[in-house]
């Protein structure tokens, strides 16, 4: 294996100034951060993240707690609900936003089959460029549909992680949500 960086040393570290983070949603979410947002079946992931990118889209305080100092150029990419679900809750979260939504740059991509393999980064940023748009924030409806391999296997979720590199070496930040499996049915 050929590494494409050199070793870094702790006086390095130790006598070089730290480079100020830079936030999307402070101080939760630096940019060019990997974040998986976890939770049980049916806790409202979705409508979290929708919202989330509403806010990180218009620049807009997030909970009335959390800042996000400029708008960002968002993605949201839906492989669980179909279109007309996604819809729906786009046009119920901004309908109740009290921050203007118009001119946001938040796009979806809803079903389409993105895949996260050896290839599927690079091909999503190919399409993005040819729609010329490109996304500061990914955010990614859910792991369990964008995975190839098996989510409770360190070696898949590993190269899952991998195949996101050539996203998130051009610093944009990556948001995913994951859920356990769905409750069994009475009687299994």
């Amino acid at each position: 294996m050929i590494f494409n960086q050199p070793l870094i040393s702790s006086d390095e570290i130790l006598t070089q100034p730290l480079l100020p983070l830079t936030w999307d949603i402070q101080p939760l979410i630096s940019r060019g951060d990997r974040v998986v947002i976890f939770g049980v079946f049916g806790s409202f992931k979705s409508w979290i993240v929708l919202h989330l990118a509403w806010h990180l889209a218009t620049g807009a305080q997030w909970l009335g707690a959390f800042n996000v100092p400029d708008p960002r150029r968002v993605l949201f990419v839906d492989e669980e609900m179909n279109q007309r679900t996604l819809r729906r809750r786009v046009k119920r979260i901004a309908d109740g936003l009290t921050t203007p939504v118009a001119n946001a740059q938040l796009a979806f991509l809803s079903r389409v089959g993105v895949r996260f393999d050896a290839y599927g980064a690079g091909m999503l940023l190919s399409y993005l460029h040819e729609q010329k748009f490109a996304p500061q924030v990914v955010i990614v409806e859910a792991l369990r549909r964008v995975l190839v391999g098996d989510e409770n296997e360190a070696r898949d979720l590993a190269q899952f992680w991998r195949n996101l590199e050539p996203i998130s070496r051009q610093g944009i930040t990556v948001i995913i949500t994951h859920h356990m499996n769905k409750p069994p049915q009475a009687g299994k």
